[in-house]
């Protein structure tokens, strides 16, 4: 589960390969794979999904907050 004012753009980041669930500010989804190689690389993946979706929005939300004069 991730908690996050963003879940739902987090969560967009992962929309063309999990079902994401969302829930009270919080996004969650279930990776399901039988070999251990393949459930890291399919980790690994989304992690990095995600990663580069909050680098973006930590992004446009500070320049978002520099033109509203935050």
């Amino acid at each position: 589960m991730v908690e996050s004012p963003f879940a739902r753009s987090l969560g967009s980041s992962l929309a063309s390969e999990e079902i994401v669930n969302y829930e009270k500010g919080m996004m969650s989804f279930t990776l399901k794979e039988a070999r251990a190689k393949d459930a890291r690389a399919m980790w690994n993946t989304r992690m990095r999904s995600l990663v580069v979706a909050n680098n973006m929005i930590k992004i446009i939300d500070s320049k978002s907050n520099k033109f509203e004069g935050k």
